[in-house]
């Protein structure tokens, strides 16, 4: 199965998506700026603002699970737009080994996100799928949980 980075995650989408891709029988590791406590989880405590330190957590996802078939940015808004672009930069030479994707989570406001993530997706594609999404409800997260799958 897959290794699935989710930052964000201690709550609401990012923890739903969580454990559905845990379910699946994959391996999720959250990076936040606080430990986050989910049974069978991996967290790392990570300031994704900080290029240092998302050079470090990719380091240590090689390390520790040896690939990364999917990241979900889950930021709380779009101020956090450039520690996206950061952290999926970083990761693309992992996102690349088995052809992964990465979803950025869009809760409304201004344009940066879903821009970033087109120009991610035409400077990365096609070995990386990279989409913006703009959860409403339930079959969204399923959707999301699709895509990053394969």
């Amino acid at each position: 199965m897959g290794v699935y980075l989710i930052t964000g995650g201690a709550h609401g989408i990012g923890a739903e998506i969580a454990r559905r891709l845990h379910g699946a029988g994959n391996s999720i590791l959250f990076a936040d700026i606080q430990r986050v406590a989910l049974p069978g989880v991996r967290s790392v405590i990570c300031d994704l603002s900080d290029e240092a330190q998302i050079a470090s957590l990719m380091f240590g996802v090689e390390a520790v699970e040896g690939r990364l078939d999917g990241i979900v940015c889950h930021a709380p808004d779009d101020v956090d737009f450039a520690s996206t672009g950061l952290l999926i930069n970083a990761a693309a030479g992992l996102l690349r080994q088995p052809r992964g994707a990465a979803v950025a989570v869009h809760h409304g406001g201004p344009a940066a996100l879903p821009a970033l993530t087109r120009n991610l997706a035409r400077d990365l594609g096609p070995e990386i799928r990279v989409d913006c999404i703009a959860p409403c409800g339930t079959e969204h997260i399923d959707n999301l949980a699709a895509y990053l799958l394969g």
